[in-house]
């Protein structure tokens, strides 16, 4: 259900530097509230409102039924306040037209199983989830074996995925610190492994581009990365983000028969020349966008191009709390032609504004869900039962 009305839109896409943050100051009106030192205008105290008319049309529910196949409520990492009730969000997803969530981080053994017995088991049909790799047995001299083996009993519980954080690339590191190289080839029995079980790996490294840049009044991410230094991977104590890309990369190529969902859009939505480069070569990879709303909804006439040359390629993705809120501003972007509105969490990654897509329903469809329900038909249960013997 689409609603059609007209509103003064709000947004920001200027960026007015104050004195506490960059050194810089911007002169204010006598009457305009006061903050930092006097007559200027801290850049986190800058809310304006943007005098565009446009029209806006609000989405209540996806045209088609969606997977949302990154999201992360209730996993096995959550805990207290961080919680919702199965029920409320089951309550979201008939009111948004969602069909199944795919809980990536479902860790292994009977943390994973307190995930499967409570999202899983009493929705069926609802929802998924996805294994992942006890890293803290890396200096293991069996740890590929034991990955393996760890990988089929989670699948044997009924996980129907492997999720790799971005602490690989970047954090993990032996005991005598070396970093873990993402083609690591000790590695290579745990990609061979899904592809023989038919589940995909969903992989996240490397950040955002500008998390590799310095935090100065250049970097787009600044006030982010102020929030979040640790989120900053610039220096010498990190890999460049273009040689973990190329390592990844080629670990994709040495598994064609494994299917990789390659997160964020590839971890580089910024450079889509790249990501289609890549896609072109790798046709065992898929991409999905989760938390990259912004990045791609700045540049409407790329990304819409890319949506349709790879529309058989691409997931819809999220990366969010599943809030009726969120999931409907997602619609707006990828269903209608609505100029300059919020992303989901502005202006949390950058003051910028984003455009909607309007795909075709064809595409919208494929993206929608199915797919993700072409991956998960590949998932080969007699090969699961196989080995771990359950």
């Amino acid at each position: 259900m689409t609603v059609i009305k007209q509103r003064l839109l709000t947004g920001a896409g200027i960026l007015v530097m104050g004195s506490g943050v960059f050194g810089a100051q911007a002169q204010v009106k006598p009457d305009a509230p006061p903050s930092g030192e006097k007559g200027a205008l801290l850049l986190s105290d800058f809310k304006p409102k943007s005098m565009l008319h446009a029209p806006i049309h609000d989405v209540e529910r996806a045209r088609f039924p969606v997977i949302d196949v990154h999201n992360h409520v209730n996993d096995a990492r959550s805990a207290g306040r961080g919680r919702i009730p199965p029920e409320k969000v089951v309550e979201v997803m008939d009111r948004c037209n969602i069909q199944k969530i795919v809980i990536l981080t479902g860790g292994w053994g009977e943390n994973l199983q307190k995930v499967l017995n409570e999202m899983v088991k009493p929705y069926p049909g609802r929802f998924m989830v996805f294994t992942q790799i006890d890293w803290s047995k890396i200096d293991d001299a069996n740890f590929a074996e034991e990955m393996v083996r760890q990988i089929d009993d989670a699948v044997a519980r009924g996980a129907r995925g492997l999720k790799v954080l971005k602490d690989f690339g970047l954090e993990v590191r032996s005991r005598s610190g070396k970093l873990v190289a993402v083609d690591d080839p000790r590695l290579d029995p745990i990609w061979a492994e899904c592809g023989r079980l038919g589940i995909p790996v969903s992989i996240h490294v490397t950040d955002p581009e500008a998390f590799f840049h310095p935090v100065d009044q250049y970097n787009e991410r600044y006030e982010e990365l102020l929030a979040h230094p640790d989120w900053s991977f610039y220096g010498p104590r990190f890999p460049s983000k273009e040689a973990i890309l190329a390592a990844r990369d080629r670990v994709f190529a040495r598994h064609p028969g494994t299917t990789f969902v390659s997160l964020h859009v590839a971890n580089w939505p910024e450079n889509l020349d790249y990501v289609s480069r890549l896609l072109d070569r790798c046709p065992n990879v898929m991409v999905e966008f989760g938390a990259r709303e912004a990045e791609l909804g700045r540049q409407p006439r790329r990304a819409r191009k890319f949506f349709l040359d790879y529309q058989d390629r691409i997931c819809f993705g999220t990366d969010a709390t599943p809030l009726e809120e969120m999931y409907r501003n997602h619609f707006r972007w990828l269903e209608t032609a609505d100029e300059y509105f919020d992303y989901w969490g502005y202006p949390g990654q950058g003051r910028w504004e984003i455009y909607g897509l309007d795909l075709p329903d064809q595409v919208l469809e494929k993206v929608y869900h199915l797919n993700a329900e072409r991956i998960f038909s590949q998932f080969k249960v007699q090969g699961a039962l196989g080995r771990s013997g359950r």
